[in-house]
């Protein structure tokens, strides 16, 4: 990008960007803080200016020794115009030019600045992290790791200067720095994504896979990268409404992670997550036991072997396994709000919101841990209180789907139709196939009438489900739902006994669902809901 011993500084807008400091100001006020390869990426682009740089020669600069494609290159692009505040419809710093590549949009003002004495400070502890607020300060783990690396890179500096003595150097001062570096710095931008998945929200969870994709970047061959980045495609489906094609790659990254390590315990955990997103719950829990198996007392993975046995209805083994997680980790948010599901499904309420609030305490704006607060106050048949409080979670999550699904089906329990199916519009038009289907399903159990050809649509997408290897008892009784609602009722008896065997335990929202009045004074349906009593004592 530049001749061996000579930085710029670049001043454009109302930023400047000094290479030799491996700076961004913006109004000579406060640095921008920006990722290392986001930072490589805007010094070809001012190098370049006004010109516009193609795509490949923006690859080959940024990416000299690995293979890349277009999508990584436009991933970053999206990520340096985050840190910059810019708009890709509306641009001001970065225009696309289609087909062409990228160029700068404002005039850029260059300065060469003579650096013999070979200084310089790249702050890489801050890669594809966006700087806090005016006001606020980093916290105290990204100064740890910083200083760490200032330190590294202070004895790397000498050697360069002392190799310097007797070679040559034949590329830039950052790019040498960067390929000394990049062995360790892949570990950096991993356990940095580990800490933002572990933030549970969304724009953290997508910030955690551009982080485990950046480690995978610099190391093809990082096994736990792969398994850090499954976890955050699950997780993205799981609970932020991430697209459907996220449950296939969170699929072929654990592959990829145990392929590269037989013996990574969270690559199988990894696994296990993205199967039970597909609805494979058998799967999922060998998986885990496996993950388990090669790493012992392993927190994560004995909580989600609690989180599926209780969704199974396996509720022993469920206790089981989450007072372990709870006992290697005691601390742990998630662990605390899967051992409350559990106590909600036992039917021990007292017990179940103790843990469900230190859950909360720990992790007030939890999706998970506020919608499972939803789910208990339906599952106790406390159908106006639940309405309140998806109405409130709405107010301060407007865009989450899973709080209009819950609002929309405690509407369908109230028997308030009209409300139910114009929330299910938001549904239906999800990115995220599951949440589509589960709105088609709601708008047809909230519709007064409906065609053969709906009816059809939804028989066929849940079948499918089960075709495919779904042993989740939500599919079963969408079946059994549709069933009834077409006064089918052996078919509607067929898949809710089929419910019961794979785990369905939640007793009011079978009797209090609309759906099922015609059966409820039948003998069948009666024995049907003793055998769900029966069930859940034996679990006690």
């Amino acid at each position: 990008m530049q001749e061996a011993a000579i930085n710029y500084r670049y001043q454009f807008a109302d930023l400047e960007l000094n290479t030799q400091l491996g700076t961004l100001v913006r109004l000579q006020t406060h640095e921008v803080k920006l990722p290392w390869l986001s930072y490589r990426l805007l010094c070809v682009l001012c190098h370049s200016a006004p010109g516009i740089v193609s795509q490949q020669a923006l690859i080959e600069q940024i990416w000299p020794e690995i293979v890349v494609g277009d999508e990584t290159l436009k991933q970053r692009v999206k990520l340096l115009r985050r840190v910059l505040d810019d708009n890709a419809a509306s641009p001001t710093y970065i225009e696309a030019i289609r087909g062409r590549g990228y160029r700068l949009l404002p005039h850029v003002e260059v300065t060469a600045i003579p650096d013999p004495s070979l200084s310089i400070r790249l702050d890489l502890a801050t890669d594809t992290h966006v700087s806090p607020a005016n006001g606020s300060s980093y916290p105290l783990y990204w100064k740890i790791t910083s200083l760490s690396l200032a330190c590294i890179l202070s004895v790397l500096t000498c050697i360069a200067i002392l190799y310097s003595s007797t070679h040559t150097i034949p590329t830039s001062i950052s790019e040498t720095l960067a390929a000394k570096i990049s062995s360790g710095f892949d570990n950096v931008l991993y356990e940095n994504g580990l800490d933002y998945y572990h933030r549970y929200r969304a724009e953290d969870n997508k910030l955690a896979i551009e982080l485990f994709n950046s480690a995978i970047e610099i190391n093809p061959n990082m096994a736990k990268a792969y398994a850090g980045l499954s976890d955050a495609y699950s997780q993205g489906v799981f609970q932020f409404n991430g697209p459907a094609k996220w449950q296939q790659l969170a699929i072929d990254a654990a592959y990829k992670a145990i392929a590269l390590d037989p013996n990574l315990a969270q690559g199988y955990k990894s696994l296990g997550l993205a199967y039970y997103n597909r609805g494979w719950l058998t799967k999922a829990i060998s998986a885990n036991l496996k993950a388990v198996q090669k790493r012992v007392n392993y927190n994560e993975a004995m909580s989600n072997l609690g989180f599926i046995y209780r969704e199974m209805g396996q509720l022993k083994q469920a206790l089981h396994w989450i007072d372990k997680a709870l006992d290697a980790n005691p601390s742990n948010s998630v662990s605390m709000l899967h051992k409350a599901q559990i106590l909600f499904a036992l039917g021990q309420y007292t017990k179940a919101d103790n843990w469900l609030n230190k859950a909360l305490k720990l992790q007030p704006d939890s999706l998970l841990a506020n919608n499972t607060q939803g789910a208990s106050l339906l599952q106790q048949g406390l159908f106006s209180q639940a309405k309140t409080h998806y109405q409130n979670l709405l107010t301060r999550y407007p865009g989450q789907l899973a709080f209009v699904e819950g609002l929309a089906r405690t509407h369908l329990y109230l028997g308030e139709l009209e409300q139910a199916r114009t929330l299910t519009d938001k549904l239906i038009q999800s990115d995220n196939r599951q949440v589509r289907i589960k709105g088609e399903l709601l708008y047809y159990l909230a519709s007064s009438e409906h065609s053969d050809e709906q009816l059809a649509h939804l028989e066929t997408k849940f079948k499918h489900e089960l075709a495919q290897g779904s042993d989740r008892a939500s599919d079963s009784l969408a079946l059994a739902q549709i069933y009834a609602k077409n006064s089918e009722h052996s078919k509607s008896y067929r898949y809710l006994i089929q419910a019961i065997n794979q785990g369905l335990l939640e007793k009011n929202l079978v009797v209090l669902d609309p759906n099922f009045n015609a059966l409820k004074l039948e003998a069948s349906f009666v024995q049907l809901i003793d055998e769900m009593d029966n069930q859940r004592a034996q679990q006690q």
